[in-house]
């Protein structure tokens, strides 16, 4: 009989000890709550659009060499530029047609930077704006390559507005049309491009979008 209450106590006993532990345990687990996890960390090549516009152009800068003061190469007047287009298509020269349009670097240190883009409501970081006048420019030049690549076009005329967009030291001529003619075919005029850039008295081809 005093075996047996004796082994009652004993678990009782454990009983008393297994409440006491678990109670414990559960009181320094409220007093001290996991650590939060870390947010993630965004995936590289992500553009963050809250970013500052400042900051946006710096990013786009540092992806080119040059820092342009003004532009290069390009011409003196919308007719020489329109036959100096002639000629790049003529040649198929796809570098030519390319030199004749303004360049990455350019657009970083001399457009962009004057345009509506970098102020509200219009914000829109360079690399976005760059991409888009990319695809529409490069989609006219291969229209213009393909229809007109290898024959010998003859510029007669370049009629442009007389009205340009100015934005700062930047002029921005659009709708300009071309009167020009293939061998063995009448004049026409069409708009060949879909603007041009004239800052400090020279002229490039701000996009190649045109009504081929």
């Amino acid at each position: 009989m005093r075996t047996l209450s004796r082994s009652i106590l004993r678990a009782a006993s454990a009983a008393h000890r297994l409440v006491l532990t678990a109670v414990v345990t559960v009181g320094v687990a409220a007093c001290d709550p996991a650590p939060r996890a870390e947010p993630p960390t965004p995936a590289a090549g992500v553009v963050d659009s809250a970013l500052p516009i400042p900051t946006l152009l710096a990013r786009f800068r540092a992806t080119v060499s040059d820092t342009p003061a003004v532009l290069e190469g390009g011409a003196d007047s919308p007719l020489t530029l329109a036959r100096a287009l002639s000629r790049a298509i003529a040649a198929h020269d796809t570098a030519a047609v390319r030199g004749l349009a303004v360049s990455k670097a350019e657009f970083g240190w001399l457009y962009y930077p004057n345009t509506k883009y970098v102020r509200p409501p219009y914000e829109l970081g360079p690399e976005l704006v760059w991409f888009t006048l990319v695809a529409a420019s490069d989609k006219g030049a291969g229209r213009l390559l393909s229809r007109y690549g290898g024959r010998a076009l003859r510029v007669e005329a370049v009629t442009c507005p007389d009205s340009a967009e100015q934005e700062g030291p930047n002029a921005i001529l659009r709708g300009c049309r071309v009167r020009f003619a293939v061998p063995d075919s009448a004049e026409r005029e069409m708009q060949l491009f879909g603007a041009l850039l004239k800052r400090d008295g020279r002229y490039k081809f701000l996009s190649y979008a045109n009504d081929l």
